[in-house]
């Protein structure tokens, strides 16, 4: 993604009056990275993992809105489903969380309320979300959370969120106490929101916080014990007052590193060093965060790791900087709704796509100034009467990524696995790029897994590329698709629909309903499904080394450990998918298993469905460690005279694994290639 904005960013207005080309190489026949996506059988969607996009980003956002702008499909493509942003992305508002409660899990769906505004819109990548604006919006949020407990008679507590509330407990003084809290954090925000003074309000505030909160958790804590969503919400009240309350104490509202102060702690650990209670720190809220960002030290569930200032920014951006919705939902598969649409738009303005170019090394000059070679494999020739690949396939009007590359347009037959790190099969030739004939400025737009697989000559003489590989940490993830005979009401699942929940139990920590999905895939009459549902987590790699003989080894991990997963755990889920006595997974729902594999119990059904590891270079996802923020280099700071870097790996602002930091990270290496014109520091 980071190299595709790169490219949209350089090929926009009149670019050839700066550039005579602009080239992308990529291994294999399909863009978009860890955000790739194919088709395969029944035109079903085969992801990397799961992808949703949050109402933050902004810049991923603007991009795409301007994407399918000026490729204009309901002009020029009538007959395509997506025409234009609107149908590639929905919003989505139900957030799920899961709750251990003994020897079971329960889940329960919070549904966000949603807003008037769009993602995207001109200037709002550019407004920063500083921790001042996160304690002031906290406030404003705890005195939500305080009104929302009603006092209708002499010390009963109500919860106004239920349907029908009812008294919980009696408890004499709580509403006066109540009462007393919430009118005094809402004149502490009046007065945050005045133009002066706002900064004096807010620090004035952590001792009467203190106060408010101290007592509320000595009255309320047996009561909020016994009530499991009023419980959600105290602890909801007690992890946002830990977050105003260390942005206070840590000096973070006017300090110039901001964020940047905190980032050698975890988020847990600076947590609970400003009082949130340990039932907090190891609540799902918590851990869904950690989740999403498969913020685990070598995908090892017992090791959270998680930069404290980042998952501040984090926490502020998705709970108070959403536009719209908290998540958007892609419409079909993240290839075809981001990917190829820039592909397309990209290829009309002029920009050339080499397909089938593997990168190998990147060699320096003798005095390691710049960048003088760039070597290169290339996996396959396309044929002469062919000329340029066509990557793309249509599927009911959509333009798709195939699962294989198309071989009717190649010259001769391709290695057996063209995205693999570790692909079998020979080259059809070495092809050296040179500096000053074939390219001006290189933008290395590979993941960070791939930094010492092909730039070692970088890293050997860089101490600070050494340090960057050696201290900003990737780890390997897991994934599988279910497609499934029964809809989610069938399977027992009772919450609401289209939900992204996460915090679940181990291996898969995090589900997604992707229902909406049936309409863009092929299956047949006679065995058409009625949920799909994607799982996902990082991937433990004390027993899946990620290396090539660990590869294989990898694969079968997941799939056992999908396997036990379904056979387990999927009940506290849909408790109807078990059979009738709960011995295990009812591998009968499963579409597209067929003869002796579709019993009961055969859980070599599982082979139908689809899953991954990613362990190749490529694909390891880029983790935000404590401490680690320091060494991101940015794509205009890398050290060498030629070379630019883009990628969720840099340092952008946003020093996170997400296809919004890889788009910001995209943006600025633009920047950094548009200055480099300008300065024309390269002779030749």
């Amino acid at each position: 993604m980071a190299g595709l904005v790169t490219a949209w960013e350089l090929s926009s207005g009149s670019w050839r009056d700066r550039y005579e080309s602009i080239t992308l190489y990529q291994r294999g026949w399909r863009l978009g990275g860890k955000g790739a996506s194919s088709r395969g059988t029944h035109a079903r969607i085969e992801e990397h993992g799961l992808h949703v996009l949050l109402g933050y980003y902004d810049a991923t956002f603007r991009v795409l809105r301007a994407c399918y702008e000026e490729l204009d499909r309901g002009r020029t493509d009538p007959d395509c489903p997506i025409r234009s942003w609107r149908d590639a992305f929905a919003p989505a508002s139900a957030v799920g969380l899961a709750e251990r409660r003994g020897d079971r899990w329960d889940a329960f769906v919070t549904r966000f309320s949603t807003n008037d505004q769009l993602p995207g819109e001109p200037g709002a990548e550019d407004r920063e979300l500083t921790p001042t604006d996160v304690a002031v919006r906290g406030l404003r949020l705890l005195g939500d959370f305080l009104a929302s407990l009603e006092q209708t008679d002499a010390g009963a507590i109500y919860l106004s969120a239920r349907p029908e509330p009812r008294p919980v407990r009696r408890y004499p003084g709580v509403r006066s106490l109540v009462a007393a809290a919430t009118a005094g954090l809402l004149e502490i925000v009046a007065r945050v929101d005045e133009a002066s003074g706002a900064l004096a309000a807010i620090t004035d505030l952590a001792a009467p916080l203190d106060d408010v909160v101290g007592a509320l958790r000595g009255r309320l804590e047996e009561l909020v014990q016994a009530d499991g969503a009023a419980h959600r919400t105290w602890l909801l009240i007690d992890l946002v007052v830990a977050n105003i309350r260390g942005v206070i104490a840590d000096g973070l509202l006017e300090g110039p590193e901001r964020y940047g102060a905190i980032d050698d702690l975890d988020y847990r650990e600076w947590l609970a060093k400003h009082g949130a209670d340990d039932q907090t720190l190891d609540s799902p809220i918590v851990r869904g965060m950690y989740d999403l960002a498969f913020a685990y030290e070598d995908g090892d569930p017992s090791r959270p790791a998680f930069s404290a200032g980042l998952g501040l920014q984090l926490a502020g951006r998705m709970l108070f900087d959403f536009k719209g919705s908290i998540f958007w939902k892609m419409q079909a598969g993240m290839g075809e709704t981001v990917v190829a649409p820039l592909y397309q738009v990209l290829r009309h303005r002029g920009v050339r796509f080499e397909f089938f170019h593997r990168v190998d090394r990147l060699r320096l000059d003798a005095g390691l100034g710049h960048v003088a070679a760039i070597e290169l494999g290339r996996q396959a020739t396309v044929a002469i009467e062919v000329g340029e690949y066509e990557p793309l396939v249509r599927i009911g009007g959509l333009p798709c990524w195939p699962a294989a590359p198309l071989v009717d347009q190649l010259a001769a037959p391709v290695a057996s696995d063209l995205e693999s790190h570790w692909g079998e099969g020979a080259d059809v030739e070495r092809i050296t790029l040179a500096a000053g004939e074939d390219f001006d400025v290189a933008v290395f737009a590979l993941s960070l897994g791939m930094v010492p697989e092909v730039a070692s000559e970088l890293v050997d003489a860089s101490p600070r590329w050494r340090a960057m590989v050696r201290e900003v940490r990737t780890v390997a993830t897991q994934s599988f698709q279910l497609w499934l005979r029964a809809s989610e009401e069938e399977l027992g699942w009772r919450g609401a629909g289209d939900v992204t929940l996460s915090g679940f139990v181990e291996p898969f920590d995090t589900w997604a309903s992707m229902t909406h999905l049936i309409g863009q895939e092929r299956w047949p009459d006679s065995d058409a499904p009625r949920s799909i549902a994607y799982f996902c987590s990082a991937l433990d790699e004390r027993r899946a080394p990620s290396d090539p003989p660990g590869a294989k080894a990898a694969a079968d991990a997941v799939r056992q450990n999908a396997i036990s997963f379904l056979e387990n755990d999927a009940r506290f889920l849909w408790p109807d998918a078990v059979d009738r006595d709960g011995a295990g997974f009812r591998w009968s729902l499963l579409c597209g298993n067929t003869g002796d594999s579709g019993g009961t119990g055969a859980a070599d059904a599982f082979d139908s469905q689809y899953w991954r590891a990613n362990v190749d270079p490529s694909d390891r996802y880029v983790q935000s460690v404590p401490g680690s923020g320091r060494y991101r280099i940015a794509p205009a700071d890398t050290g060498y005279a030629n070379l630019v870097v883009a990628g969720d790996w840099t340092d952008c602002g946003l020093n996170a694994g997400c296809v919004e930091a890889a788009t910001r990270s995209g943006v600025l290496a633009a920047r950094a290639v548009d200055d480099f014109a300008r300065r024309d520091v390269w002779d030749g």
